[in-house]
């Protein structure tokens, strides 16, 4: 259907440049169905990636995954007794600050992919709208062209032809300018999404990608700095770093 979706688009503009040939005041309709040709099957696509859907055995996966097992570790943690005082209470303000970071990220990703899902419906109907002001630029054109012959009929419709090209000039405007409210607000709630895990990666710099493998928790190297009485950042090991890849943390898509 998306695929059809974008057939519509090109067609309603390809009937509108034909129809500007023939009636020269069709050139701003045929320019504004121009710019609402897009793909609604690659905001689809897009949307799937930011959605984390559970496996075929019921399990979750992405962030939902990680925040439960990361709490799962933190629990077992600290039911083994071995961090106690101050270690133990600045563990678990570590543990509550990435966990809201996560899930407010998650929040974004929901708002993200059904932004996405939204749009790409929104630009199906417009694909429709976009056929149908492009066949009736056409018949306007040719209605204007049929009627050259007669100068006094031709001149005579010259004001209705100006107003029906006007009128679906007008029609056109106000779907690019409800597409372009959809397309910012997407992009606004991506801005955020990147700050929220910008954010987060600062505060945790061992946080490099949501695909990575969940830490452990259990056997992480902590350092207690008994002059202030908290954790300490261990500087890390170089010969950890062989062999790594960069990390892909947000996924692909296009509009």
């Amino acid at each position: 259907m998306a695929d059809l979706a974008k057939g519509r688009f090109i067609a309603g503009a390809g009937m509108a440049a034909a129809a500007a040939r023939i009636e020269g005041m069709g050139w701003p309709l045929a320019g504004l169905l121009t710019t609402m040709i897009a793909d609604p099957e690659a905001m689809r696509q897009g949307a799937r990636q930011w959605r984390e859907e559970p496996s075929a055995d019921g399990k979750q996966g992405g962030i939902a995954a990680l925040r439960t097992d990361l709490d799962r570790q933190f629990t077992a943690l600290e039911s083994d007794g071995h961090l106690k005082g101050k270690m133990l209470t600045t563990l678990k303000e570590k543990h509550a600050e990435l966990n809201t970071q996560l899930r407010n990220f998650e929040t974004c990703k929901e708002c993200v992919s059904g932004g996405l899902d939204a749009g790409a419906d929104l630009y199906d109907a417009a694909s429709w709208v976009s056929v149908s002001l492009g066949g009736s630029a056409m018949a306007v054109a040719v209605f204007s062209q049929a009627c050259k012959g007669q100068a006094l009929t031709f001149a005579a419709t010259r004001p209705m032809v100006a107003r029906a090209m006007v009128s679906l000039g007008q029609v056109a405007q106000k779907v690019v300018g409800t597409m372009m409210k959809t397309s910012w607000k997407v992009a606004g709630v991506l801005t955020v999404s990147g700050y929220l895990y910008s954010s987060a990666s600062a505060k945790f710099p061992g946080m490099t990608a949501i695909a990575a493998d969940v830490p452990d928790l259990t056997r992480a190297k902590v350092a207690f700095d008994p002059t202030t009485g908290g954790l300490t950042e261990p500087q890390p090991d170089l010969g950890d770093l062989g062999g790594t890849k960069a990390p892909s943390f947000l996924p692909p898509f296009s509009l």
